[in-house]
């Protein structure tokens, strides 16, 4: 019935594309939310954009991806780990939590990992949810993460990031998924600064840290898909990495997301950022690669892998167990 539906919508946005051809996309300045009549459903009414055939976020299927290790290679990262010639800057744009990377000199980059080109760090930002079962965009097997983190890179053979950003290779977006678990004093760097930017259009500059600091350590494993940004104008010029190793966070950092930031300006009624993730889109004729084999052993996070809940393997546990049930019983009714 999805397929179906999904196919039908991938015909209808292609008559609504051309149909948009002669539109003037100024439409920077257009109002949209996560709710409401100007939520996710009414987003392509604005933004033509959102209703391509190439968005995202999407839900990754593990059993239809396509593993790829000869072109999926380690991403290397270029600048991660210094402090030098960048400044950060943290902001509320009513949408979400941001810290742009303002570089003097060498960019902070990406290369590798597939990728023709090189990439350089534009900035990251966060989505996530009032309660622990939903938060992140994607989702793994229709398991959704409490938040998660775009890191956004756009492709330096343009001279700039808005250059790129309607470019069908301009961006690369690096996804992490985030895990209820240990208190996570690295994003303390952040959290602290929250009652600085409590309302909408406020910003501040923080101190300087080292962006791999964020990251998990493991970053050999991921998932490569090509969609669209998830959020308007929904230009589809992203090269999306989504990777299986999970962040893990204190729920008490979390509820510091949930209830310290506001979508408000200060003089009017507070309203939480929360929920701010769009709903996955169709994945039309897409298809999902992977750099290595998912490994997928116990619950969502466990070894801190994203990988499947307990799906197959629980399955195949429950079967070994009666099969070995069963042979007992044989082998006590033969020889008593």
């Amino acid at each position: 019935m999805k397929t179906a539906f999904c196919m039908k919508m991938f015909d209808l946005a292609t008559v609504v594309l051309f149909i948009c051809l002669d539109h003037t996309y100024g439409s920077a300045g257009n109002e949209w939310a996560y709710d409401g009549e100007k939520g996710p459903d009414h987003w392509h009414l604005d933004f033509p954009h959102c209703g391509g055939v190439r968005q995202s976020p999407v839900s990754i299927k593990t059993d239809e991806v396509i593993v790829d290790s000869e072109w999926l290679v380690p991403f290397t990262l270029k600048g991660y780990d210094k402090i030098q010639n960048l400044t950060m800057q943290l902001g509320n744009n009513g949408h979400t939590v941001q810290v742009d990377l303002m570089i003097r000199g060498e960019p902070v980059s990406i290369t590798g990992g597939g990728l023709k080109n090189v990439y350089a760090a534009q900035q990251f930002h966060f989505h996530w949810g009032k309660e622990d079962q939903r938060g992140s965009e994607h989702d793994i097997d229709g398991i959704y993460f409490p938040m998660e983190m775009h890191i956004v890179h756009y492709n330096m053979k343009y001279n700039n990031f808005t250059e790129a950003l309607n470019k069908e290779d301009g961006l690369a977006v690096l996804g992490f998924f985030f895990e209820v678990g240990r208190y996570n004093h690295r994003f303390d760097r952040i959290i602290k600064h929250f009652s600085e930017i409590s309302y909408r259009d406020l910003r501040t500059q923080i101190e300087t840290f080292a962006l791999r600091d964020l990251l998990p350590e493991n970053l050999d494993g991921y998932y490569r898909y090509y969609g669209s940004l998830t959020t308007p104008p929904c230009y589809e010029s992203v090269i999306w990495s989504i990777f299986y190793q999970t962040i893990q966070i204190s729920e008490d950092q979390l509820d510091q997301f949930r209830h310290k930031v506001h979508e408000n300006y200060a003089n009017e009624t507070n309203r939480d950022i929360s929920d701010d993730y769009r709903p996955p889109q169709c994945l039309n004729r897409r298809k999902i690669h992977s750099s290595k084999p998912v490994v997928s052993i116990g619950n969502v996070g466990k070894n801190n892998q994203t990988g499947r809940t307990s799906g197959s393997a629980t399955q195949i546990s429950v079967t070994l167990i009666t099969s070995l049930i069963f042979l007992m019983k044989l082998l006590f009714i033969f020889f008593w």
